[in-house]
């Protein structure tokens, strides 16, 4: 069984945790949660969600601790990693999920403190080992410590990228995400969690608002040979879940919609992309996707073609429980070289 703590318990820690509880009670066990929350708040927030619905488990409180399922989860605030009790717990894996730290010597306290491994949900600044499923997670070695997970935005286009790039050549690639809001941003107009954006300081939920994106650097850590050939940007918008990207690719070698489609039907259907890549023929809107487990959904009605080198795809991801399920993927994964 592989023993688990989560630190930071937001929309991603949360979902992940479910994910586990779920779907793969029997090989892993969530031993503690790290945040600032106490017990009460913490069984309510995984009991009940207002997005992906009631959890399919008994959650109690127990004293200062939880119990999932028969199961006491404790509950542990610490503000500095380094002081949690992962070696008396005997943590295989932190999930690291606050958001605060995306530099391997700040996530290197988990190491310090006990635990084996760490998984940092969020793309870092530094040379940290960033992994997608589906991409390049054949490369994780048990000799990684700390790695990346990227960003849920990431986890939708390195599929497609990698797919495109290697059936027509990517000449140059501009990336558009059209991002739900998430718990960073303000209800109302206020000083922004993020210093130097000031459009992020406006109310979430009236405005369409345009911000940065990490996906693009992430990405070029994943295809070393496409760095300084992609750009983008990100559109904040007014939906609590699910987001989409606007792939606007320049190719080496021309293609057709039919083409580019049969492409990227074939990958879905792949051991390696198989439950990470999807494609839809519908004409469908961002709720549809809600509580989709797959990290991309290619939306087919959307892709142009103009002069055989110039391709639209579009695709679908919740930026929530796709990325989460790509966490507890991982998780299992790194687990397995313990």
């Amino acid at each position: 069984m592989l023993r688990v703590a989560i630190n930071g318990y937001g929309r991603i820690g949360r979902n992940v945790h479910r994910q586990f509880v779920e779907m793969y009670g029997d090989r892993v066990e969530v031993v503690a949660i790290n945040a600032s929350s106490d017990a009460e708040m913490r069984a309510y927030l995984l009991k009940y969600d207002s997005l992906h619905g009631r959890i399919d488990a008994e959650v109690n409180v127990q004293g200062s601790d939880i119990v999932v399922n028969g199961k006491t989860v404790r509950v542990v605030k610490e503000r500095e990693p380094g002081k949690c009790p992962w070696k008396e717990l005997k943590v295989d894996i932190v999930i690291e999920s606050t958001g605060h730290f995306d530099t391997k010597e700040e996530v290197e306290a988990h190491l310090q403190a006990g635990a084996k491994r760490v998984i940092v949900t969020a793309p870092m600044k530094d040379k940290t080992p960033t992994f997608v499923m589906g991409v390049n997670d054949d490369t994780l070695t048990k000799d990684m410590t700390i790695i990346s997970n990227a960003s849920c935005t990431t986890n939708c286009i390195a599929p497609v990228i990698k797919v495109i790039d290697a059936i027509f050549g990517v000449q140059n690639l501009l990336v558009s995400s059209v991002h739900a809001f998430t718990a960073t941003q303000n209800l109302l107009d206020n000083k922004p969690k993020e210093a130097g954006e000031l459009r992020r300081a406006r109310a979430a939920t009236i405005s369409i608002i345009p911000t940065k994106t990490g996906a693009v650097k992430a990405c070029a850590d994943i295809f070393p040979h496409l760095k300084g050939k992609m750009d983008g940007m990100a559109f904040r918008v007014p939906v609590p879940t699910v987001s989409c990207a606007y792939m606007a690719f320049s190719l080496k070698k021309e293609a057709t919609v039919e083409a580019i489609h049969a492409s990227l039907e074939a990958a879905a259907k792949t051991s390696e992309m198989k439950g990470i890549l999807s494609i839809s023929h519908d004409q469908c809107v961002s709720i549809d996707f809600q509580t989709d487990p797959h990290s991309s959904i290619i939306d087919a009605p959307s892709t142009k073609i103009v002069d055989g080198k110039t391709a639209q795809i579009l695709s679908w991801y919740d930026n929530e429980w796709g990325y989460a399920m790509r966490v507890t993927e991982m998780t299992l994964k790194m687990g397995a070289l313990i």
